[in-house]
């Protein structure tokens, strides 16, 4: 229920049965649900715990003079409980802080909290320079926040881990901050979170626990309870996987197929996630895991027949491995240092990357065959070997061993376990995305992608 609506804020009121009540500040990005959704409002609805959710319908980390007519409304009605929880995501983190003291905080939950948009004390992102935009010079010193703002046990929630140069580096100048200069904080550390840290923490009961231990303030329970949701979330894991990859592809192959890991709620996110394990197989190939590259990608293709985890993919595999027919199942597949599998398009007819290799039906793997020291690309259709090949701009498909085709214009550069692919005038080499800081771009490069041959 909405019981102050401003020119920019918004204040929520849930009345619930607990003894403390809920002040919850929402994060950035979450204007188009400021009249409809307020921050933890599920959990409060579900466990019926009083909550007030202060919601924006600007990112505008709560400079605004609305904050003037809701402060009193809460204190009104915190006044009867014993004990007041305030809790925020970064920019709802950064107003937990601010006006703890104000609003007579017990205790503060802060997830990926920032501590000025004084870009001369710590850096500011883009979406906190909207706000800085917005603000005169005066404004902004006065929104680094002073010990004398923050009250109660203050639990700066954040994502630790610096092992790659860079990492989260907008959250570390913040939160050392806050812990050097204001008064009773606590670092509850959550590794591998990035800056939503909350993402890693999700779920109605699992959030519900650490309230319940948060009410006795006991630091070393609610650190314990955190890193032990923390370490089996799904999110979490699949952000470990993400910036440990190239560092540690066997561990992760081990985990993904392990007994342990298939019990793991939601673990459907890693199964699913074609590129990550294309990639995952390129690496362990090219760092001489050769026998667990080859099980994995068999893995992938068995879960998308029986839709199930990769350990039980993995049991069915080993239980029911066939002595491989050396002109059909044991060609090794080509496969891209990102996530791409070499392929022939059937439809557009010719060889095209995908990472959707088990889902489009419109294409067939492309194989590399050795014969008589020559090596082909051929695809496997209907039990039935094919070769690639390539006249005047059109690829084609001719069965192997039939003679008096034109001559095949192309090219495989093979070393020890990667192929180079191209064709003879050079009209079409196979060039695939670059991953870069989560996004992606075109390579131009002189040189054909490298397949691992796999």
């Amino acid at each position: 229920m909405v019981i102050f609506e401003g020119e920019e804020l918004l204040l929520h009121y849930h009345e619930g049965t607990s003894d403390y009540i809920l002040i919850t500040f929402a994060s950035a990005d979450q204007t188009d649900q400021a009249h409809h959704r307020y921050f933890l409002q599920p959990i409060a609805e579900k466990y019926q715990l009083s909550c007030l959710g202060i919601t924006t319908k600007i990112d505008n980390f709560y400079q605004h003079s609305d904050m003037h007519h809701i402060i009193p409304l809460c204190n009104e009605i915190t006044q009867n409980y014993q004990k007041v929880i305030i809790i925020g995501l970064s920019m709802g983190a950064y107003a937990a802080l601010k006006f703890s003291a104000e609003l007579h905080a017990n205790i503060v939950f802060a997830m990926g909290a920032r501590y000025t948009l004084d870009a001369s004390v710590a850096s500011v992102c883009g979406i906190m320079q909207r706000t800085v935009d917005r603000l005169d010079p005066y404004s902004i010193q006065e929104t680094t926040i002073h010990p004398h703002e923050v009250s109660g046990k203050l639990y700066i929630v954040h994502d630790t881990y610096q092992g790659l140069a860079g990492y989260n580096d907008i959250d570390h100048q913040h939160v050392y901050q806050i812990i050097e200069k204001l008064p009773n904080t606590v670092l509850v550390p959550v590794l591998f979170a990035h800056h939503l840290v909350v993402n890693s923490l999700k779920g109605s009961e699992e959030f519900k626990s650490i309230l319940d231990i948060l009410v006795t303030e006991d630091d070393p329970k609610i650190i314990r309870q955190v890193v032990k949701i923390r370490r089996h979330h799904i999110y979490n894991i699949y952000s470990k996987i993400v910036l440990l990859i190239n560092r540690y592809p066997l561990w992760i192959y081990k985990l993904l197929i392990s007994k342990k890991f298939s019990y793991i709620k939601n673990n459907d996110l890693l199964f699913d996630d074609y590129e990550k394990n294309l990639t995952l197989i390129y690496l362990l190939k090219i760092k001489g895991h050769h026998k667990e590259s080859r099980n994995l990608l068999q893995i992938c293709f068995l879960r998308m027949l029986l839709n199930c985890s990769f350990y039980e993919a993995d049991q069915t595999h080993k239980e029911h491995m066939v002595p491989p027919d050396i002109h059909t199942q044991n060609l090794p597949y080509l496969i891209a240092h990102n996530g791409f599998m070499l392929v022939f398009d059937q439809i557009q007819k010719k060889m095209i990357v995908t990472r959707q290799f088990v889902s489009n039906m419109n294409v067939i793997p492309v194989r590399l065959c050795e014969a008589q020291g020559c090596f082909k690309l051929v695809c496997i259709w209907e039990d039935m070997l094919f070769e690639l090949k390539y006249r005047e701009e059109i690829i084609y498909l001719v069965p192997l061993h039939v003679k008096g085709q034109a001559k095949d214009m192309i090219v495989i550069e093979k070393q020890e376990h990667t192929a180079m692919i191209y064709t003879l005038d050079h009209q079409l080499c196979f060039y695939v995305e670059s991953l870069e800081n989560n996004g992606f771009h075109q390579t131009q490069s002189n040189k054909p992608e490298q397949f691992a041959i796999v």
